[in-house]
């Protein structure tokens, strides 16, 4: 086989991954089913948004309790990993895992368990703080082609109807950013990890920005936190700003 056959070969295959990755998400409009205009200079109204406090609380990594009837550790290794199973066959190590002997089999699988839903929990934690951070103020601009959202310091841009691989906290995720109705929705489906959904919409008066943030999938409890925005007679408060 040659090289350039070789190459278009590789090519091809890497077009595929990324094609079938993005079938985690379904496409989203273009453009809205009615004529909204979302741009403008927003402003948080804090008393008529959700409370970010308790959904925070809930979010915090609890402390695992052991079990009565779980040995205890005997200092023979740390339980932040997956249990170790290529040594099922014999010697020393058959049918032990990391913490204690063959009657604490099931012990590994437990503390892996436990150990990775406290890293769920910090990582769709620190993700809603980043959120909460940069939410107090934001300038939407709004165009066929693009949406952007200016936070002053980070811009994130869009485009409607687009489905693409992109990187997040969780690694690789695939997005799908559109018009859903009178929505403009962005949905962020890792591979490995928390979705999300954002959606942004006019309120009944067309007066106010709503913005809703759902945070769920597979067995992680599903969130949802509701902001609501006043419009402001002036632009975001300028900073260095970094594209998101």
């Amino acid at each position: 086989m040659s090289i350039v056959r070789a190459r278009e070969i590789s090519l091809a295959t890497l077009a595929a991954v990324a094609l079938a990755g993005c079938a985690g998400v379904s496409r989203l409009d273009p453009s809205p089913d009615k004529t909204v205009d979302l741009s403008g200079s927003w402003v948080l109204d804090h008393a008529a948004s959700d409370d970010p406090k308790a959904l925070i609380d809930k979010l915090r990594p609890k402390p695992v309790k052991r079990r009565e009837d779980m040995p205890p550790d005997d200092g023979s290794g740390d339980d932040t990993g997956p249990p170790e199973t290529g040594r099922q066959g014999g010697g020393q190590q058959g049918g032990r895992g990391r913490r204690g002997g063959s009657q604490g089999q099931g012990q590994p699988q437990i503390a892996y368990r436990n150990n990775n839903d406290a890293y769920t929990h910090s990582t769709v934690l620190k993700t809603l703080q980043a959120d909460l951070a940069r939410a107090e103020s934001l300038t939407i601009r709004q165009a066929p082609e693009r949406f952007s959202l200016d936070y002053g310091a980070v811009v994130r841009n869009f485009t409607p109807g687009a489905v693409s691989v992109v990187s997040a906290a969780w690694g690789v995720a695939d997005q799908a950013s559109g018009w859903k109705g009178r929505e403009f929705v962005i949905h962020v489906k890792p591979q490995q990890g928390v979705a999300s959904v954002e959606s942004f919409s006019l309120a009944n008066d067309g007066k106010h920005l709503v913005e809703e943030l759902h945070l769920g999938g597979g067995e992680f409890p599903a969130v949802k936190l509701k902001r609501v925005y006043d419009r402001a007679d002036h632009p975001v408060p300028r900073d260095v700003p970094t594209n998101d």
